[in-house]
């Protein structure tokens, strides 16, 4: 599902969140009823949290993210959980105060508008640069980020702290302080802030400056172009929302992975984009010394209409299976950031913006509900058992399986269920010809890269991998093999093999 990982610190978490529950009470209880804690790690007088969020939840992939379900969730189990404060509802531009006497200009435009659906962005000057403070570099580094300057350092905080990616340019190395963002053109080359060139697949989502240059590969990482040094005295302050598929499929095509990326891939909420870079500007301020040197450069063409979903009582009560009182629905959404209002046996619910993306329908708050009053507690009544005729071919086709699966197990065979693709490097160890291959166009890996045409190559590993660990290894697989359709061309030289290697 393309879940991703996040991790925190326990003392980060307190900044956001009132409770009395430890790390590990957090992690049951999260675990339970929302994002899985999969460890935690003590480490000085402080804990890290590694998190996984589910792909269609990247709203929680943050700090605060985890404070919001904590406040929903640790009550349920008895303890004491509410948010101390709320920068997505506290923190927005009227926050942000321009320097009078200071004014820098910067134009941006957008080629196309599906690429970005909504950039902000806003010039501070008077950069002092410098080491962040240990709190902030120790709270970073304990979240596998390294601690740069005071001013990268800022994007990271924010990134983790409320979830939305940042970046800053060294303003005066933007030609003609103008700012372009189109799609790249196939073969074109920008080096990365890591120092990589990379060659573009096209229809990438790039910016272009006013002299022509490429300054940022959005979405994934900066250029080192425009990248902040010793001598910055001017950057520009950068947050957006880009088209998911897009930022997806470049990082794929390019192999070029950034926690960035991770976040702009599974769908942001442009709305989260204002307190954020709010709350960026503050942070500047206080580490750096900055001044607001611009306005508020905001491209948001289409804002997202809030909405409503309105369920009646009793079709939750007929989903879940239990008979929830409709105050403690209420009490449930209320603390996850919905609004509810109770007209009778109807609850009329209006979506928070950072759920926007992901509750549609009636089914999205029944899923909600259940999952914090707790799956554990829902009755496990087992449906009624439906039985499927299967044609008489595939029936015999099992049967064989499980008989040649048994019979194997019983001579001492440990059976493997490997991946349908393998690598180049395991075709030539077998001097089987790869032209015999279907290859895939979009691979994710160098060890996936072609559909396997025999069981022997999968096998062969198993046993390379587990060289001893036994003094004797037997494996087998049952799995298909796949070739492709040749029509018009006299070599068909690749014969049918078998369905199980041994």
């Amino acid at each position: 599902r393309n879940n991703m990982n996040i991790k925190i610190t326990y003392d980060w978490l307190l900044e956001f969140l009132d409770t009395d529950a430890d790390p590990y009470e957090l992690q049951k209880y999260l675990s339970l009823c929302g994002p899985g804690v999969e460890r935690i790690e003590k480490i000085g007088d402080d804990y890290t949290l590694d998190i996984e969020v589910t792909t269609n939840r990247v709203d929680m992939a943050s700090v605060f993210g985890i404070a919001q379900e904590a406040q929903a969730i640790l009550p349920r189990f008895g303890k004491k959980a509410k948010l101390k404060q709320n920068p997505l509802t506290d923190l927005g531009f009227s926050r942000v105060n321009p320097n009078a006497e200071t004014t820098l200009p910067l134009e941006v435009s957008i080629s196309e508008p599906t690429l970005a659906s909504r950039i902000t962005m806003i010039v501070l000057s008077d950069i002092h640069l410098g080491a962040s403070p240990e709190k902030i570099k120790r709270r970073l580094e304990l979240c596998d980020i390294r601690s740069i300057n005071n001013a990268v350092d800022v994007t990271n905080y924010v990134m983790l702290a409320v979830g939305q990616p940042a970046h800053v340019y060294d303003y005066d190395r933007i030609g003609g302080h103008k700012m372009i963002f189109r799609e790249s053109q196939k073969g074109e080359v920008l080096k990365t802030l890591d120092g990589k060139e990379i060659k573009l697949p096209g229809g990438d989502i790039v910016v272009e400056d006013g002299d022509g240059n490429l300054i940022d590969l959005c979405g994934i990482m900066g250029g080192e172009g425009s990248a902040v040094n010793d001598n910055t005295k001017s950057v520009v302050l950068f947050m957006q929302t880009y088209d998911k598929k897009r930022i997806r499929k470049t990082s794929m095509l390019t192999g070029q992975r950034s926690m960035a990326a991770t976040y702009f891939e599974k769908g942001l909420d442009e709305e989260r984009v204002e307190p954020a870079i709010a709350f960026g500007v503050q942070l500047m301020q206080e580490l750096t010394k900055a001044k607001v040197s611009s306005t508020i450069i905001d491209l948001f063409p289409k804002p997202n209409k809030t909405h409503s979903i309105s369920v009646d009582h009793a079709y939750i009560v007929t989903r879940i299976g239990v008979d929830i009182p409709p105050g403690e629905m209420k009490a449930i959404l209320d603390n996850l950031g919905f609004t509810v209002e109770l007209s009778g046996s109807i609850l009329k619910i209006n979506v928070p913006f950072w759920r926007t993306h992901d509750i549609e329908i009636p089914e999205d708050i029944i899923e909600e509900i259940a999952r914090i009053y707790g799956y554990h507690n829902l009755p496990n009544n087992l449906p009624p058992a439906v039985f499927i005729r299967q044609p008489k071919d595939i029936e015999h086709l099992f049967l064989y399986q499980s008989k040649i699966k048994y019979f194997l197990k019983h001579l001492g065979l440990h059976e493997s269920m490997n991946y349908s693709m393998i690598s180049d490097e395991m075709i030539a160890s077998m001097d089987i010809n790869p032209s015999h291959h279907l290859r895939l166009a979009n691979t994710i890996s160098e060890e996936l890269q072609s559909m396997r045409i025999s069981l022997l190559p999968s096998i062969v590993k198993n046993i390379k991998d587990n060289t001893g660990k036994r003094d004797e290894l037997k494996f087998f697989e049952v799995s298909k093999v796949y070739y492709p359709h040749i029509k018009n061309q006299a070599d068909d030289s690749c014969p049918p093999g078998p369905a199980t290697d041994l």
